[in-house]
């Protein structure tokens, strides 16, 4: 209990602090927000001051986890796309996740009155992002996907237009669709002109091989077991300790489960991806690929298979923040701005058919 009272401070105090800076933010006002009296509050912190401190340890964890930092680097991308969507995983985290929005505003706000929040400024707005693509890109180089350069001003000229676009995003949030297609686009043009081609590394097997068909009733347990193992290796990160417990709640939920129809693809007997539709909805509720076989074309090919047993229908999912560079390589549309219900983010997408899909990569 002690731990939420604790927790709820600090958030309530980066609520104000982000609106009204360190000055303008009232011990008072804040206990009164919480239902908390002043004795309360100095139970868990001594002084306004102990609360900032206390808060800045906590967002710079934060943001060091789930984004990442010279110090905890993610993954070297395998290719362009791969650049591409670590981008902009990266910045729909930056200007979707409520914590990293105000922990932005309330930098930028108290930069030139503290001398910590000065330094946390430059590390996470410049010097931080700067390195960290550094990394990124001197192992581009040495993978040979990325034509030999300076790393630190290739990494300075990749990350300074995508963080204006960021703090566009900032200042006028009804821009923020179009800044984070921007974004995209900037990327894929960067990799245009400094990328260079080079074979993916070791690909498990021909995907020609890869067989997608109906499950049956007896595999359904094995199809879950894959999703949950998929589903926590790479979009647990992103929902949190609440998201995760409502996604696992799902899998154990047979009501919730039932009319859902699974597709497989298989390597052999291996399975290596997994498809669920509710098909009463055309709504898709299961979309994964095992690591060692995404960017091999098998996700398209589950995706093709549900469309050609819907001819003509629209075809609709939510996406979680990790597929949104994927599905909309595939021709799903947004229908709605990212959301969050029990802990969970997605935005809603659709795979709409009709005249004006001359482009779509899978007609």
């Amino acid at each position: 209990m002690a731990k939420d009272t604790k927790e709820r401070i600090l958030l309530a105090a980066l609520e104000m602090f982000s609106r009204n800076g360190y000055a303008g933010t009232n011990i008072r006002e804040l206990t009164a927000s919480l239902g908390l009296g002043k004795s309360s509050m100095y139970r868990h912190f001594e002084s306004k001051e102990e609360i900032w401190n206390a808060l800045l340890d906590e967002m710079s964890a934060y943001y060091e986890q789930r984004f990442g930092s010279p110090e905890h680097m993610p993954p070297v991308p395998d290719s362009a796309e791969d650049l591409t969507a670590m981008t902009m995983r990266l910045v729909d985290f930056t200007v979707r996740d409520e914590k990293a929005v105000m922990t932005r505003k309330l930098l930028t706000i108290e930069q030139f009155r503290d001398d910590r929040a000065r330094d946390l400024a430059t590390k996470h707005f410049l010097t931080g992002l700067t390195k960290m693509f550094t990394g990124i890109f001197a192992g581009m180089m040495d993978r040979g996907l990325v034509r030999r350069d300076d790393p630190e001003m290739l990494a300075f000229a990749y990350t300074a237009p995508i963080s204006a676009l960021i703090r566009l995003c900032d200042r006028e949030p009804d821009r923020t669709a179009r800044a984070m297609e921007q974004a995209e686009a900037f990327s894929r043009h960067f990799m245009k002109v400094y990328g260079q081609c080079a074979p993916l590394p070791d690909p498990p097997k021909d995907p020609a091989g890869i067989v997608v068909r109906g499950l049956e009733e007896g595999e359904t347990d094995q199809a879950l077991r894959f999703v949950w193992r998929v589903f926590t290796e790479y979009e647990s990160p992103d929902y949190g300790p609440e998201g995760t417990a409502e996604f696992r709640k799902c899998l154990d939920d047979r009501g919730w489960l039932a009319g859902i129809r699974y597709y497989g693809a298989f390597d052999g007997d291996t399975l290596a991806g997994v498809l669920g539709i509710r098909e009463e909805r055309r709504h898709i509720v299961f979309f994964f690929v095992d690591g060692a076989y995404q960017r091999r074309g098998i996700g398209t090919k589950l995706f093709r298979r549900v469309l050609e047993d819907n001819p003509g229908r629209t075809i609709t999912l939510n996406a979680a923040p990790y597929g949104l560079p994927f599905y909309r390589k595939l021709g799903l549309r947004a229908t709605d701005g990212e959301q969050t219900v029990n802990g969970i983010r997605f935005t809603p997408m659709e795979y709409a058919p009709g005249p004006d899909r001359a482009g779509d990569p899978l007609r």
